[in-house]
């Protein structure tokens, strides 16, 4: 008769995550609109967890960016397309912690990263593809974030798409003029509150409408309903635009019959709320978010020279959490030896008591000697086991003992 013991534990690259993302300015706008998955989420989720094979899966798609974060399994059969990035090892921390702290953000400092992140994780969750290891990883990166963020003065970061949204309408259009806010999302919400404050008329239009009283009640706006907007925009001197549509809601086939004074789109959606082709219109004057993105950029560059002293700071910050995330690997996988070396002694024991009728010949003092043996035995075999485990050293690298 022979115990099966756990075999040896590794310490591999399975407990960080592996990175694929599509992101601007390294790819163009059009590129990674092509990736954002809007509806049907959690179907999605679990179609990539099932292909990749992952542990663990998040998705993240925001208006700059879309990324998959994956544990375990082979994040190269999800496939994203030609032209995606993958990040691995310190390289994938380095990036989680510049995205978290909004260094690769339209604005310096984005202090909306951390609750897009958290929303991402929040939904992979509760589809059931994400466990403790991602949010042990989220709360981790997020922490590293704004201690980077405050230690460069980016913790302030306020040049944003919507404050260049903002800008424009105010040296573009007269006091007084009417704007529709279609959509519900942060930077309609910052909008509806900013633009009162400027002498604008604003109404709001969502797809739902209850969403659209949520936003335009406390704030004493009106409502307007998207379908009168789609049909004709009489009344208004501006539309901003930044739904999560997975197609354009306003197209050329709907006012191309239309004769009206000029109208300003500000579509600030990915994928565009707006088709290009209302640019042919001569009352529409569209601008998208690769001009915003353009501007915000501009503004990004006079702060260039706080953001290079990151640099330092990522290095030594990654290699922070990639040794928190080997000890907790090493821990799970050591509770989870324990575990089996537990069942593996329980089936020994049942097996012992199974041949007591072949041991009547034993006495009371026999009998308790080997129970006595049967007991030593089992924790002579589980301190061998932990002295035996890789363990992460201050690098995070596995170490033999």
């Amino acid at each position: 008769m022979t115990l099966a013991l756990p075999a040896q534990l590794t310490i591999g690259s399975d407990m960080e995550p592996v990175l694929l993302s599509f992101h601007a300015p390294v790819h163009d706008l059009d590129l990674v609109a092509q990736h954002v998955v809007r509806d049907g989420v959690p179907a999605r989720l679990r179609e990539w967890q099932r292909a990749s094979g992952a542990r663990e899966l998040v998705y993240l798609a925001t208006c700059q960016r879309v990324l998959w974060m994956v544990w375990g399994g082979d994040p190269g059969a999800l496939d994203p397309g030609p032209g995606v990035r993958r990040y691995e090892g310190e390289e994938a921390w380095v990036h989680l912690l510049a995205m978290s702290a909004g260094l690769e953000s339209a604005n310096l400092g984005d202090r909306e990263i951390p609750g897009q992140m958290k929303d991402a994780l929040e939904q992979a969750r509760q589809v059931g593809v994400a466990g403790e290891e991602a949010h042990a990883v989220f709360e981790d990166v997020i922490r590293e974030g704004q201690r980077l963020r405050s230690r460069l003065g980016l913790a302030d970061g306020n040049v944003s798409v919507a404050t260049v949204a903002l800008k424009h309408l105010r040296e573009g259009l007269v006091e007084g003029a009417s704007i529709a806010l279609v959509g519900v999302g942060p930077m309609t919400q910052y909008l509806a509150q900013r633009l009162p404050e400027h002498g604008f008329k604003v109404v709001i239009a969502n797809r739902t409408r209850s969403k659209a009283h949520d936003l335009a009640d406390p704030l004493g706006l009106e409502t307007v309903d998207l379908a009168q907007l789609q049909h004709d925009p009489a009344g208004f001197d501006a539309i901003v635009t930044a739904t999560a549509a997975p197609e354009p809601i306003f197209t050329l086939d709907a006012w191309q019959s239309l004769k009206r004074p000029i109208l300003r789109i500000l579509d600030l959606a990915l994928p565009p709320d707006s088709e290009p082709g209302l640019e042919q219109l001569p009352w529409v004057h569209r601008i998208d978010l690769n001009a915003f993105l353009a501007q915000t950029a501009t503004a990004r560059a006079q702060r260039a020279e706080a953001a290079s002293k990151a640099e330092a700071f990522l290095v030594g910050a990654a290699g922070r959490l990639q040794h928190r995330a080997h000890a907790r690997g090493h821990k799970r996988h050591l509770a989870s030896a324990q575990e089996r070396l537990d069942s593996a002694w329980g089936a020994l024991e049942a097996e012992v008591k199974a041949l007591e009728d072949s041991m009547q010949g034993l006495d009371e003092a026999q009998r308790e000697a080997l129970k006595e043996i049967l007991t030593r035995g089992r924790t002579l075999a589980f301190r061998a086991l932990i002295q035996t485990q890789p363990k992460p050293n201050a690098n995070g690298e596995a170490i033999q003992p």
